[in-house]
């Protein structure tokens, strides 16, 4: 696919700048991706214009981070980073540059960058400004840091966990001083804060290949650096599969690690309460399908079905087979009788009614929590009189 057709709103949003007497190119991971015949996604563009002239030339621009020279520009519906060329100095917080400087040379934008895979920049007739041979390390399949490797992990030493990000995401060889100044630096990692350590680790069990992301983690001494995995062998216990996002990575190794706990990795690594959720949930199913031997309709009906797929990848990265799919748990979902309990056709309030002379109390969720047990399992069908008898003939609540 030519880079006209991968890229041509965003050719529109350049050639607008041009005509307006200003330049600009792709640049980042747009062209990175392009180049390596991946999917392309967010679209970053480098200008010689400053937000204020983007602001004039553009009805729909989001001053975003504006002292920093960054604006959203909104074309067909599509955001656009829209960034003047800039130089920075300083990195005391070892994260965001004490001076940044507006350029009008997009080199010298490319030269603070990471790597050279991420500093180059695409025109609007496609061609390449590459100073630090990019393309070709690409082509090579090699990742290696802009300038001085030492210096650009001292700048933020978060992209010695994106050298790692890198090499999982695109199987790339991390070039020889760059992996050097990874073994040297890694006690820098300390200085970052864990959420951005977290959101790196995602991406990098996310990567295609895995399993050189974990073994890079270990030969760099950056998992040194790690609450909790620091003190597993993530690399002798590589999943299986991929397993993506962190309720499925904690499910893994909680479950070979009987000494973890879900609860700790929650607070060593800040995350959220939704992933809390999620975690709890695959752990309560997969310990159920290990004690029945089997996917059970009662453990499809209490998972939820937006899990059914990190069912699946826990599953198989820890069984080292493809035994489930998600498909397959969607079908069985859809089979069930009921699907929440809202469903029966006896409720709390018939039970009630059945059982008059008995006072209200703990009784009446138990035994709804048994009938729904009951229904979903079709040990009773889902109807008002057959489930009326069950309880009132053979299951009777106790009296006292």
């Amino acid at each position: 696919m030519s880079s006209h057709e991968v890229f041509e709103p965003a050719f529109e949003v350049i050639q607008k700048i041009e005509e307006a007497g200003g330049e600009a190119y792709i640049v980042g991971g747009a062209v990175r991706d392009y180049l390596s015949g991946r999917p392309v996604n967010d679209i970053d563009i480098a200008t010689s214009e400053k937000p204020e002239r983007i602001q004039e030339i553009f009805e729909k621009v989001i001053p975003v981070g504006i002292e920093h020279g960054t604006v959203i520009v909104r074309h067909r519906s599509v955001s656009y980073e829209v960034t003047t060329y800039r130089v920075e100095e300083g990195y005391e917080d070892y994260r965001h540059p004490d001076e940044v400087t507006f350029v009008q040379d997009i080199t010298l934008d490319l030269a603070r960058r990471d790597f050279t895979i991420n500093a180059i920049a695409m025109s609007r007739d496609g061609r390449l400004i590459d100073p630090y041979h990019g393309h070709d390390a690409i082509r090579n399949k090699r990742i290696e840091a802009v300038g001085e490797p030492s210096e650009r992990f001292h700048e933020d030493p978060l992209r010695m966990m994106r050298a790692v990000r890198f090499a999982s995401q695109l199987s790339f060889k991390i070039e020889e001083r760059t992996e050097e100044a990874l073994n040297h630096l890694s006690p820098l990692l300390q200085h970052i804060s864990i959420e951005r350590i977290a959101v790196e680790m995602e991406k990098i069990f996310g990567g295609s290949n895995y399993a050189l992301g974990l073994q890079l983690l270990q030969s760099t001494g950056l998992k040194n650096h790690l609450p909790i995995l620091k003190d597993l062998d993530i690399h002798r216990n590589v999943p299986y599969s991929l397993i993506l996002g962190w309720h499925e990575i904690i499910a893994f190794y909680v479950l070979q690690y009987p000494h973890l706990t879900a609860e700790n990795f929650m607070k060593s690594w800040k995350l959220s309460k939704d992933t809390k959720k999620k975690t709890e949930q695959l752990l309560h199913a997969y310990r159920k399908y290990e004690n029945e031997k089997n996917v059970t309709a009662w453990l499809i009906y209490q998972l939820e079905e937006e899990l059914f797929p990190s069912f699946s990848r826990l599953v198989s990265a820890l069984h080292r087979v493809d035994k489930i799919s998600g498909e397959v748990l969607t079908e069985a979902k859809k089979q069930l009788p009921i699907h929440n309990k809202r469903e029966l056709t006896f409720q709390a309030r018939d039970l009630l009614q059945l059982f008059t002379d008995l006072p209200k109390g703990p009784w009446i969720s138990e035994w709804m929590d048994k009938i729904e047990y009951h229904v979903v399992t079709e040990e009773i069908e889902n109807d008002y009189e057959k489930i009326k008898e069950w309880v009132r003939e053979w299951n009777p609540p106790a009296r006292n």
